[in-house]
This record gives structure tokens, C-alpha cells and sequence, in this order.
């Protein structure tokens, strides 16, 4: 295949049927025959471009291929002008298509698995945001009476409640799927949801069993990705906290102008609800959401190993590592979780370059939940950091996509691991 784009590339490029660049390619969008992307392209590209084109998506070679084939530096994104040229070579990238993702009604349907614990302010989520929770899946018949009565008093559900998620997945056909459960069984339900052709979005972490190796959770992880691309699907994972960096990192630009963020310092305090004094445990339950704060910050730069110091005892984990920055620049982050009993049982804390954000929240006049972001700026009110991100999902935004969740994973194994 290969020899034979080389070989059509040169007549396409004399041609002057290729476009080049994000804004021109905006421009003529309407007038493309097909839209060829590197394989390297990230996630939250690929879908920039298939939200962008109404054409064709091909994603097949590497940047310096794309280069060797049609002559074109520095770019991992060329456009197809409609020709017989165009036809020929769209015929030898047959089998590389991207398939086009399958749309959300205006208030899809909703199934939670696990409504009891989080799932249910997931569930009240869904609702506020114009979505339709209509069923959830419990672990008796007990519980599901129980999370039906009390899903019932937070927004009035009418939905049913299963044991079983086939006969969840066949009776009541959801568009989305939200799994709440326990994270040894986020792989099989994620799988199980995505194979009945259900979009998803999945509790942290990603996946994870004691029982399995490392490398078997993260290939776990790369077949729920490659799953979900070959199907069409919407997969996240709800590390919501990448909402609130993203709500941080604008204030902080606000009060520091032209300043670069240099220092990240993250701090996750939550109850220990019984659990023993396993500080691992303490480290998959809470750092996957300051891990995601490390990588917008980042841009999902590169973890440089080498400076990975870390303190893992009792109900403590903490790690200290350096990373670069997709813009080459360097950043220092200190990540603190811990479980405790004792007051303050719950600490949110973002600290950029020593500015301290402390991310709280109420109960406003309506009785809705709003988070509170404290500052030396000041006090500011956004929606709460979940809600914003069930809120990108109903409009086809996935903020933590596979490749993202992947990444976040393997940060999280591997500082458990050194």
C-alpha cells in the first residue's frame, strides 16, 4: 500500500488537490473528498476531525511516512480535494477508516450499574442534565428496592432496577451506560456494555483487580479502547477533577499573566469507611483524580521515572515526580492521598506555584450542589466538577477519553509498583 500512495502522492501534491493546516482544511471542509490523519494523531484530535468532516476519516501512517509519501512536513493532518485522483487513493486506504461515531438522541436513556453509593449523584446527575436514567443495576433484590426508593426521593425515578446486566442491557436498551461498580468488575461490564453498543462512561480507576498483574490491567484497558473505536462508542473515565484544574488553571492565568505553571502540588483527603491500612488501596481510590490534574496541566506530557520518590504507608501515599510538558517545558508535582477518621475527613486542595485553590462545596438556594473554589483571589461558584463532566459527555465530548485513561492508569500502577 504503501509504494503505491508514495507513488500517487507526488501526482497529488503537483496537482495542488492536498490541503494542509487545521484552519484552512475548516475552511474547504465541504469541498473534501477524504480526510487523512497520522496514527500518532491524539484522541481528543481524532475526534476534533470527526466532529469537523462530514467525509471520510482515514488514519493510517506515521508523521514521517505522511511526509515521505506526499511530501509534507511537520503536519499529521492532510486534506483530499474530490477528484479522480483523490478516488484512487482513497481506494488503497480502504480498511483504514475511523468509524463515525454513533450519535446521542437529544435526551438519551441512561442505565447505572451501581446506584447505591456514588451512582446515585451520578444518576441525579443525568436527570438534572437532560438525560433519562430508566434503569440501574444492584447486587440483590434487597438493595435494588432500597436504591429505587431512594433514587425515588432524590429526582423522582420511575425507572426499574436488574441483578442481571444482560437482562438490563436487552430490556431496556440504554443509550449510555455509567458504571459505578467496584473496579474489579469495571472490565467485564464496560466490555459487556460496549458490546451491546451502548457509549459508557466508567468510575475510576480505569480497571483494576488485586488478583492481576499489572500489564493485564493495562491490556484490559487497550482492548476497551480499541473496542469502542472499532464500534462508534463514547468510553471515559470520570476522574472528574480534570474539570475543576481546568476551572483553576483559568484563575490562576487570570491573577498571573504571562507566568508559566512550574509546580503542582495535589492533596486528596476522604474517609476510611473500614478499610484496612493498605496504602496502595488508598493510592487506586484517589489518585487517579489528581493524576488526571497532572495531566492537563501537562497536556499528558511524559513521567520522567528516574525522579519518582514516593511514601507509602498506613492509610498514606503520597508520590513526587517531574514531568515535561507537551511544550517541552518542566513541571514538579507532589500528589498526597490519604484516608483518615479524624477532622478534616475530607481535603480538596490544588496548589499551583504556591498558590493554594481549596475546592469546596454547598447546597445552594434551589437545592442543587454547587462546587466553591477558595483563593487569595477570592471566592468563586461553578457547577459541581461531576456535573461538568456528565455534561461534556451528553455533548459528545469525552474529557478522559481511552488513550487519556490509559495513561492515568499506568502513572497510577507504576508509582504503586516502584
Amino acid at each position: 500500500m504503501f509504494d503505491g500512495l508514495k507513488k500517487l502522492g507526488g501526482f497529488a501534491r503537483r496537482a495542488r488537490i492536498i490541503e494542509v493546516g487545521r484552519d484552512r482544511l475548516r475552511q474547504v471542509r465541504h469541498q473534501l473528498s477524504f480526510v487523512l490523519v497520522t496514527e500518532d494523531l491524539s484522541e481528543n484530535s481524532l475526534d476534533e476531525m470527526l466532529n469537523l468532516f462530514e467525509c471520510p476519516v482515514y488514519r493510517h501512517l506515521s508523521m514521517s511516512e505522511l511526509e515521505d509519501a506526499f511530501g509534507y512536513q511537520g503536519t499529521k493532518i492532510l486534506g483530499f480535494r474530490r477528484s479522480s485522483l483523490s478516488n484512487e487513493i482513497s481506494s488503497l486506504l480502504k480498511g483504514c477508516g475511523v468509524v463515525r461515531r454513533k450519535p446521542l438522541p437529544e435526551h438519551p436513556k441512561v442505565a447505572v450499574l451501581g446506584a447505591s453509593g456514588i451512582g446515585r449523584h451520578h444518576a441525579n446527575w443525568w436527570n438534572m442534565e437532560g438525560a433519562s436514567p430508566i434503569a440501574f443495576l444492584g447486587s440483590s433484590p434487597e438493595s435494588v428496592e432500597k436504591t429505587r426508593e431512594k433514587l425515588h426521593r432524590m429526582f423522582g425515578f420511575e425507572g426499574r432496577g436488574y441483578v442481571d446486566l444482560a437482562e438490563l442491557l436487552s430490556t431496556e436498551r440504554p443509550d449510555i451506560v455509567d458504571v459505578c461498580l467496584p473496579p474489579r468488575m469495571h472490565y467485564a461490564a464496560v466490555k459487556q456494555a460496549l458490546e451491546a453498543g451502548c457509549h459508557v462512561l466508567c468510575e475510576k480507576p480505569f480497571v483494576y483487580d488485586d488478583d492481576l498483574s499489572h500489564e493485564e490491567l493495562l491490556d484490559q484497558a487497550r482492548e476497551l479502547g480499541r473496542l469502542s473505536g472499532r464500534k462508534g462508542l463514547m468510553l471515559g473515565v470520570c476522574t472528574q477533577y480534570v474539570m475543576v484544574a481546568k476551572e483553576i488553571i483559568s484563575l490562576w492565568k487570570e491573577s498571573h499573566p504571562g507566568e508559566s505553571i512550574t509546580e503542582f502540588v495535589g492533596h486528596l483527603v476522604s474517609p476510611t469507611r473500614d478499610r484496612p491500612p493498605v496504602p496502595h488501596w488508598t493510592w487506586v481510590d484517589l489518585s487517579p483524580h489528581m493524576l488526571g490534574v497532572a495531566q492537563v496541566l501537562s497536556q499528558c506530557g511524559e513521567l520522567d521515572w528516574s525522579t519518582l520518590r514516593k511514601k507509602f504507608e498506613g492509610h498514606l501515599a503520597e508520590a513526587e515526580f517531574q514531568l515535561t510538558c507537551n511544550d517541552g517545558k518542566p513541571l514538579s508535582c507532589r500528589i498526597t492521598t490519604f484516608h483518615t477518621d479524624e477532622e478534616p475527613e475530607n481535603i480538596r486542595q490544588i496548589t499551583l506555584n504556591g498558590t493554594l485553590y481549596d475546592i469546596g462545596g454547598r447546597i445552594d438556594e434551589n437545592n442543587v450542589f454547587q462546587m466553591d473554589i477558595f483563593s487569595p483571589d477570592g471566592m468563586v461558584e461553578r457547577p459541581d466538577m461531576l456535573r461538568l463532566l456528565i455534561r461534556s459527555f451528553l455533548n459528545g465530548k469525552v474529557e478522559v477519553p481511552p488513550a487519556k485513561a490509559i495513561q492515568n492508569l499506568e502513572w497510577m500502577l507504576r508509582c504503586i509498583k516502584a
